[in-house]
């Protein structure tokens, strides 16, 4: 089986996907072909792109982290990147970050069965893949278009998760690529984040846009409204005093981290309907 999926949404609209734990987006257009992230690039990514479209390619990163920007080095093409995330960006394509990202793939979990499994492919190259670099980065900013001939994207600032994040907005379908933008379980920590407030000011912002189907980059289906609601109620009423501790081995500098659940929920019911957290340090846990 190829390492990586392309599921078809509609004509020339595709979701890629992989053990890689993140979605990636392709548009195609009568002109020219667009790559929404490049996940972590474990895979020949370009190769699984070119068997469905051979267009001229724009490539964009949703924002810097290393599970959404290390496949960059794949392509020839340029790539656009928030001038925002392009510090965060290089920092997470440094050789440590991806020997480390390449070291926990192979101890993947599946966590429907609890099983591990190695979630590289056959052919991964670890001296090739530590060195891949960030790719030919270009600043991007809101409001820029991608014209694709019949398929419009417009860039769109979607800041919280990091200072940089893009989301990316297709027209003539009203649907939404937010990357981790808009997430049932968002992460608010660190250097590269913004504000509480900021984030809030984002999730409103994605209301006024009104778009019918919001991509999120680790979401199987497409968010609704209702979910950017309880997006921002979580943040509301998150309470960091009151949250259960966390760490992530991407982050490790981050040790003050907390995850506060809306409502009744636990950490057991990650990823179920009805599940909706944030994750903050100390510094971003005050109430709004």
């Amino acid at each position: 089986m190829p390492y990586y999926q392309l599921a078809r949404v509609k004509q020339d609209v595709y979701r890629i996907t992989s053990p890689e734990n993140v979605f990636m987006e392709l548009l195609i257009g009568s002109d020219h072909a667009l790559l929404i992230d490049t996940g972590y690039g474990f895979g020949d990514l370009r190769s699984a792109v070119r068997e469905v479209t051979d267009k001229p390619l724009y490539i964009v990163n949703t924002h810097g982290h290393v599970d959404h920007t290390c496949g960059n080095f794949r392509f020839e093409e340029n790539v656009y990147i928030s001038e925002n995330d392009m510090d965060l960006l290089r920092r997470h394509n440094q050789a440590s970050y991806r020997e480390y990202s390449a070291e926990l793939a192979r101890h993947t979990i599946n966590w429907e069965t609890g099983q591990e499994f190695n979630g590289l492919p056959e052919d991964f190259d670890p001296d090739r893949y530590a060195e891949g670099g960030v790719g030919h980065i270009c600043p991007l900013r809101e409001g820029m278009v991608f014209d694709l001939g019949g398929k419009t994207v417009r860039a769109v600032s979607t800041p919280g998760h990091t200072r940089g994040s893009i989301s990316f907005f297709y027209e003539e379908e009203n649907w939404l690529y937010a990357g981790d933008a808009a997430n049932m379980f968002l992460w608010l920590f660190g250097r590269d984040a913004a504000d509480k407030e900021t984030y809030i000011r984002t999730l409103d912002k994605i209301v006024a846009l009104a778009p019918e189907r919001i991509y999120g980059g680790h979401a199987p289906k497409p968010f609704s409204l209702e979910d950017v609601a309880m997006f921002k109620r979580a943040a509301l009423e998150a309470d960091y005093d009151h949250g259960i501790p966390f760490s992530t081995p991407i982050m490790p500098e981050c040790t003050d981290i907390r995850v506060c659940i809306l409502g009744d929920k636990t950490m057991e019911d990650i990823g179920k309907p009805g599940f909706y957290a944030i994750l903050l340090d100390r510094s971003r846990g005050t109430s709004c």
